[in-house]
This record gives C-alpha cells, structure tokens and sequence, in this order.
C-alpha cells in the first residue's frame, strides 16, 4: 500500500517556495483532492485554469496526458516551447501541446495511430494512460508482452500504480484519476534504478523517520530548521509542528530541504501539560484543557527526547517540573512509544503585594487558581504569596511557604549571589527580585532577621520582606541540638556564638544564633524569638486536645487548613538521635488527641491551625528490624539486631532471637535503643498492600512495613510485600501500639508453610 506524501516545502531563494499542503497516497479510502493537486501543481506537473480550478471531474485528453508524463519524467526541461514542428499529421506546429508531444515522442513516452494520427484532443483512457507513466518510468514494449493492453495494466497494478483508480480498459480517466495515477507512480521505483519517480525532481523519499525537535524543543536550532532521526533539514514557516513526535516517511530536496511529510497511519501523538511526576507515571492535562487531569503510566526505560537528544523517562522525569509541555507517541495497542519534552512557558515568580495581582498575566474566566494544590478563588490569594502563570496550563499557580531567619552567608559573592544561608540552611534563588534584595545592591545584610518567600520548587527564594513586615518573626521547633559555632556580622567579618538547631513543622531544619546555652532545652519543643539576628529561646504551651476528622479537616472544634504542616517527635531524645516524622492529617484521622500528645500548634491568618507538632502519636519516626542472633559480651550478652539490611548490636536483655524490634539509631551508626514489639494472636486469613486480616479483624499495615522470611530455625532474609503476598507462607504480625493509638504492623515474618 502506498503510503501518504503529506507535503511541506521548504522557502529558500535557492529552492521553490512550496505551500504547507498533505498528499495522500491514493489507495487510502480519505485521500484529499487538495491535497494531491497542490503537490502536482508545486512540482509543475498539473495545473489549474485561469481561477486555480483543477476540474477534476473533466476528462484528460491526449495531448494533456502528454504535457503531465512528461512534466513528471527526466524530460520535463527538454521541451522546446518555441519549435514550430509536430510528427503528426493532426497536430500542427502551432498547437499548444505540439512541443510537449515532441519531446514525449523522442523520449518514447508516446506513439502515435498507424495511420500518422495522434488524436490530440481525444480523451485518454485508462490503458492510454497507464501505458505513458510505465514509460515514464522506463519500460518499453518489449517490457509489456504482446497481448496489449493486458501486459501494461497488470505490470502496472503490481507496481501499485493504480491503486484508488475506479477504472477499467476502455474507461476515459478524470484529472481526478490522472492525479492519483501521476501520485501513485511519484513513489514507485524506476526501471533498472531502483529510486522512486520523485528523485528526477531532487527529491528522495525517506522511510520510518521521526520528527524529534523544532526551535520550541531545541534552541540549538533555527527557526527554519528540524531535527529528525536522520538527521537535520531546513523547513519554511508553514511546517506543520503537531508533527513533532511524530514518525512517518519524509520527502528531501537535495538531501537537506524537508519537501513533505508523511506520518504513518497508526501514529497517534498527543500533547500535555505536565502537573507533575511519579516514579511511573506523568500527570498531566490535555494541551489547552485544564479541566481534566491525566495520568500516563510510563517505564523507566520509555524513550524521551529532549531537544535533539534521547534519554529515557528515569534520566529526565527529575527535570520536569509543572507547566512544562510533553508531545507523547503511543503504539497501536495504546502503549507509549516516546515523548517528547519541552520547558513550559511559566511567567513569574511575582510577588503578591496588592488585590490587583491578577491583571500582571492574560487570564479569562476559565483561568483555573491554584493554591498549594487547592483549587482556590482570586480572593484567596493572599500578600506575600508566590504565584506562578502557564499559559499552556491557563492556570495560576500559588505558593505559601515562607522562612523566617538570619542572613548568615551568599554564595559565591553578596555580589552576585546564586544562593544564601538563612539560618543554617542554603536556598538558591529564583528570579530577579530576591537576587535584588540579597545582592550587595539590596536592603538586607548579613545578621539581619529576614523572611524569605520560597518559590514552586520548596527550595527556592522567589522573595523577600522584613520579618517585622509578616507575621511570622517567630519559629517553633523541636530541639535538635545546640553548641557554639561562627557566624557572619554585616560587615563580612565572623563571630563565635552559642547556636539552637531546631526542627518546626515544615520540617526544615533552622539554625539560630542564641546569647546563651541551650542545651537544656535539647529535646524540647521551644519557641525562638528573633530579633536583631539573635534567638530568644522560650517555651510553649497547649490546650488543644479532640478527635481529629481529616473528613472535616478538624481536631476537635478547631478548623484545620488545609496546607497544614505536622511533624510528629519522639516523646525522649536518644542519645544524639533527633527522631522526628513529617506526616499528614490522612494518617492521624480518627485518633483521640490528648493534650499531653500535642507539644503546638499554630494557626493562619484564618484561625486555622496550619502548624502542629505531636509527641510520639505515629511511631513512624522510628525505625523496624528483628534480632537475627547474639553473642557474649565482656560484660553482658549481646544481641545482633537487623534494620534495612545493615547489623547493630543491643545489650538489651530483654530481647531473644527472632524478636521483632523498634530501634533508634544515632547518627554515628550505632544502635541506641531497641525495644521489643508485641505480636497479633490468631492466623492471617488475608494479608494485602494495606491490611492484615487476622482472625475476625483487619489491621492496618505500616507504609514502610518491613518483611522477613524465615527458613529453618535460625535464618531470616528480607523480602518484599508482594513476595510475601504472592507466596505459600503463614504470617506471624508485630505492632508496635494499638491501631486506636496511632499503632500499625511493622514487621512481619513470613515462614514456608509445611
């Protein structure tokens, strides 16, 4: 089957200036008529009337069937316009087609009746036809046979010369047919040559190509330029670029002009919008919809392109960030084939520093608002905030996160700096304000108590405002250490203070300088007031207690919002060991919260609590293992406890061989504590991803549930959840605390049933 020529032609002063057009091979049921008369018409080969009209329901004559085979032959330049000569008795040196006919019957395209005639302005029929295209391509009468003019339409039919021509022998042809037989033998192969028809006119055509970049996608190219497969070609401005992504067959003009392009029938390419990345999956919406989003399952492996460039999905998908575009070619059976990624058009980050925001981007009504992933209203909007606008997403973008600490250093230079230190933790910047305002050439130096505006990312400046300008010149955190270090005055030179590390709510981890020692106060959820670039370091309180309803996003009367952050601490310091978890409102639903269980809690503009840390709810700050062996010590014996694949030892002598433990383990490696966790009576009639049924009750399983396989007496190795799922085993289950606590299974042992 012929494939389709869908054609672009490149604008060089040296090359033909061609219209964007499609030509469809004409054994395809859809083929255009537009489309074939304008590839014919650009190669000069069948032209319109005085109104561009092809009437292709008109029938071609004789004399008009010459001046098309010869215009698409190796002869098309050896017409003498001006001869005033005809072979043929019925046609006079002054007729139109007489130069045409010439230069047909010296290059043996045609032959005349055996009585001198030619019948110019008789209609041509099929055979006729046929029989001028097959020499047009080279065949003679000794190629055909005798028996005319069965010999000429078969060769012509297994060349698939014919394909999409409802004609038979006898049949006059329309421009119509004459059209689709001129396309059809275009992209057939000449005798004895083995290059298609097409090449006569410095043109090839290119199989299994695909379109990888333009100047949007690769800013190496020019904008008449496109990168494909096999290589680099110039285009005109009238490219099609929905072909990017796409693979077909290309038709080249001297071996470097993009002539046409034909995308195979079963391609199927779409465009989005990244929102975001998973592992395994791309979640994004249709270009130009934001109303629905998507989720693209994708392997590791899966090719992406990146301008000119391949990598795969694992090499790239860190790249991507929301906003940016993906051009994605799925296979027939509905797999990803490739995609294609680009860097989105994302304006800002702007700070929001009056009601009238919005008029900074080109919204409408459909314009959708997002804040720190709610859908929100344009009065949500808040100063202070970090908005983003993608065009391509017709979507706002807010975010909320704002740090309050100390300028302490920039880096390389307070002249050109490309990140800063705010007390103990390194930002880089985004954007040209908060380069501004931390530059040399900016309002803060170092010392100063500043409140910096992260961007999209959580970890960029995006901007900055004195910490007496928001609310927030305070910060709550669990004590994670203390001592004394150097720190940076404004004027550059160094200073030894004590110091407070603490972790609060968002956990990040800040650094303050203090005027006294704190170590008395390490392991304790504290208060650090920050003036003139010093902490003053005082305690909190609570009176929040009630059932948290993550439902109605409340604990007991009070609201929560909705971007609340929780850290959950463990309820004694280890050794050095600052035990600490993130978590979230899902995790915590249906707890009874005591106030001796909540250490803060913080509220927003709103009086919603939008800061919470608890003390020891979730036990998930702990880590999980199992006791693999022991020995005997110098002074008491000692236990070989296994956590995430790494040995410890205890002296512990409340443990045994093959206890399921929790531990904590302190940041020189060695094990601080490990305590024994209780175990579910009663066999495991179900065990999947989340729960464990056991006897008549299900129990909810750890995120990070760990799983052993017991051989024997005394070998255990770790295996996966799903292993353990998919396999022949009985299921022994430890907790560490009652479900109705906060507790979960965190070990489980898996032992071969007999």
């Amino acid at each position: 089957m012929k494939k389709i020529i869908s054609v672009l032609l490149a604008a060089m002063i040296v090359v033909p200036s061609f219209g964007a057009f499609s030509v469809f091979a004409a054994s395809e049921s859809w083929q255009s008529d537009e489309d074939m008369t304008k590839l014919l018409s650009e190669l000069n080969i069948m032209n319109g009337d005085g109104n561009g009209n092809f009437n292709l329901d008109s029938y071609v004559t004789r004399a008009e069937m010459t001046k098309i085979a010869v215009a698409s032959s190796s002869y098309k330049n050896t017409v003498a316009s001006g001869l005033q000569f005809s072979p043929f008795s019925d046609v006079s040196g002054s007729y139109w087609g007489a130069p045409y006919i010439q230069a047909a019957v010296s290059a043996g395209i045609v032959e005349g009746y055996i009585d001198g005639t030619f019948d110019p302005n008789g209609t041509v029929t099929y055979e006729q036809a046929i029989t001028m295209m097959l020499k047009v391509l080279g065949y003679t009468n000794e190629d055909f046979g005798a028996s005319y003019p069965y010999g000429q339409v078969g060769m012509a039919q297994s060349l698939e010369m014919t394909s999409g021509i409802n004609a038979s022998i006898g049949d006059a042809l329309t421009r119509r047919e004459v059209a689709r037989l001129v396309c059809n033998t275009l992209d057939t192969g000449m005798k004895d040559s083995g290059t298609d028809l097409i090449s006569v006119h410095s043109c090839e055509i290119v199989d299994d190509v695909t379109i990888i970049a333009s100047q949007d996608e690769d800013s190496s190219l020019s904008a008449t330029e496109i990168s494909t497969s096999n290589g680099k070609y110039t285009i005109d401005d009238t490219f099609d670029m929905s072909y990017i992504g796409s693979t077909g067959d290309m038709v080249v003009k001297d071996g470097k002009y993009l002539v046409a392009f034909s995308p195979d029938d079963e391609t199927v390419s779409e465009q989005y919008v990244v929102y975001s990345t998973l592992n395994n999956a791309i979640l994004c919406y249709v270009a130009g919809d934001n109303t629905n989003i998507h989720q693209l399952e994708i392997s590791s492996t899966t090719p992406c392109y990146m301008g000119s460039t391949e990598y795969t999905y694992s090499q790239i998908s860190s790249m991507m960030e929301m906003g940016d575009k993906i051009r994605v070619r799925y296979k027939s059976n509905g797999e990803i084939d490739y995609i294609n990624y680009s860097e989105g058009t994302v304006e800002g980050p702007i700070k929001v520093t009056s009601d009238s925001w919005i008029n900074n981007f080109d919204t409408d009504s459909s314009t959708k608002i997002v804040r720190e992933g709610n859908i929100v209203d344009e009065e949500s909007i808040q100063t202070n905030d970090i908005i983003y606008y993608s065009k391509d997403l017709n979507m706002i973008l807010a975010y909320t996160t704002k740090v309050t600490g100390v300028y302490e250093s920039a880096s390389p230079s307070k002249d050109s700096p490309t990140s800063v230190t705010i007390s103990g933790v390194t930002y880089e910047l985004e954007g040209v304000e908060a380069f501004n305002d931390l530059s040399s050439n900016g309002s803060f130096n170092y010392g100063d108590t500043v409140t910096v505006l992260l961007g999209r990312d959580g970890e960029s400046i995006a901007g900055v405002v004195t910490a007496e300008g928001y609310s927030s010149d305070t910060k709550v955190g669990y004590v994670t250490s203390t001592g004394r270090q150097n720190f940076t005055n404004a004027d550059g030179t160094t200073y030894m203070s004590y110091y407070v590390q603490l972790v609060a709510a968002d956990g990040i981890v800040y650094t303050y300088p203090t005027s006294t020692d704190q170590s008395s106060n390490v392991g304790k959820t504290v208060r650090a007031r920050i003036s003139n670039g010093v902490a003053t370091i005082g305690t909190v309180s609570n009176d929040l207690s009630g059932r948290v309803s993550y439902d109605n996003m409340t604990i007991g009367s009070m609201k929560v919002s909705e971007d609340v952050e929780i850290i959950d601490i463990a309820s004694e310091f280890i050794g050095d060991v600052p035990l600490y978890t993130k978590t979230f409102m899902q995790r915590i639903d249906g707890l009874n919260l005591k106030k001796s269980q909540i250490c803060y809690y913080g509220t927003d503009s709103n009086g919603e609590i939008s800061e919470l840390i608890l003390r020891d709810v979730t036990g998930d700050m702990y880590d999980y293992g199992i006791v693999t062996g022991s020995s005997s010590g110098t002074d008491s014996k000692q236990f070989v406890v296994e956590v995430d694949s790494s040995s410890y030892t205890s002296t512990n002598q409340s443990l045994a061989f093959g206890n399921a433990v929790k531990v904590a383990i302190n940041s020189s490696g060695v094990l601080e504590s490990a305590v024994k966790l209780s175990s579910y009576s009663g066999a495991v009639t179900d065990l999947a991803q989340t729960y464990a049924v056991i006897g008549a009750n299900q129990y909810l399983l750890s995120d990070k549930v760990v799983v052993y396989r017991k051989t024997g007496t005394d070998t255990f190795s770790e295996i996966s959840l799903n292993e353990a799922i998919n396999g022949n085993y009985r299921y022994t289950c430890y907790y560490d605390k009652a479900e109705s606590s906060g507790g979960r299974i965190r070990v489980i042992i898996a032992e071969d049933e007999e």
